[in-house]
């Protein structure tokens, strides 16, 4: 699963433009507050049109709600598509994926579920027109979804990107630029930090460090060392057994346990189209 979702998809928007992104990238993106905003204002504006005209068949608070219901469901059903598609990108490199067709796939059952619904709320009132309906909201959803990609996205991944290369982490009371960390190591009570230029030592816990760092910062190989994505590791076989050789010739031990995890990082996050 990790492995899928930190496979970078390639895809085509509603007008012919080319992106690419991780289903992870996308997660985070969603979280963003001007993407929640963004959301917000969209499903506020289809409750105020009710374009379907369900509301003068049910009650409404079931109006209220169906609005966030039917777009989470779209989006759970969008997610499992993109998890599907990095799947066929890992077996089939150059393949693009467009966009609408993901949103129409996610969006028929979205629209036959939530009409169902409205049905069995409205005692059989409501007409039923799922065609018409469909017609309707694909357009509708196109638009609002090209305007994310296009205006929303790219900015708020910027953001995002900038805000992870400028990280830090609080080690015994000071500060870490994590993006000059290479790597560390844990001996008895203390760590010793390689930076870029530097080394220094300090008197903390590996494991309260790295609860400060993400996936993708890099990896715990073994219970005294975490490395960064950024210090150049190369997997190697020494007298049996594998480690991570750094750019500064430092030699990491992997725990027999973890040797899956790392090869499955170093495939996501090192090499990740082999």
């Amino acid at each position: 699963m990790k492995r899928l979702l930190n496979t970078e998809i390639k895809f085509w928007d509603l007008l012919g433009g080319r992106m690419a992104f991780t289903t992870a990238t996308y997660g985070r993106v969603l979280q963003h507050k001007r993407t929640l905003v963004f959301v917000s204002l969209s499903l506020l504006t289809f409750f105020a049109a009710d374009p379907s005209g369900a509301r003068n068949y049910v009650p409404l608070w079931f109006s209220m709600i169906l609005w966030p219901i039917a777009f989470s469901f779209y989006l759970l059903l969008y997610h499992l598509e993109f998890l599907l598609a990095a799947a066929l990108i890992r077996r089939i490199p150059s393949l693009r994926v467009p966009t609408p067709l993901l949103g129409f796939i996610a969006l028929v059952p979205t629209v036959i579920v939530c009409e169902s619904f409205v049905m069995i709320m409205s005692n059989g009132t409501f007409p039923y027109d799922v065609v018409k309906q469909m017609i309707f909201y694909f357009f509708s959803v196109q638009g609002l979804e090209t305007v994310f990609y296009r205006f929303i996205m790219p900015g708020v991944q910027e953001e995002i990107e900038r805000e992870q290369k400028t990280r830090q982490l609080v080690i015994d009371g000071e500060k870490i630029d994590l993006s000059k960390l290479l790597h560390i190591e844990a001996r008895e009570h203390h760590v010793h930090l390689t930076f870029e230029d530097a080394r220094s030592l300090a008197r903390a816990r590996l494991r309260d460090i790295v609860a400060q760092t993400q996936r993708e910062d890099g990896i715990q190989p073994h219970r005294s060392w975490w490395v960064a994505k950024n210090a150049g590791i190369k997997p190697e076989h020494k007298d049996g057994r594998l480690i991570l050789r750094l750019r500064d010739d430092t030699e990491v031990p992997v725990a027999r346990t973890r040797v899956d995890d790392v090869m499955s990082w170093l495939e996501n996050h090192i090499n990740p189209m082999q």
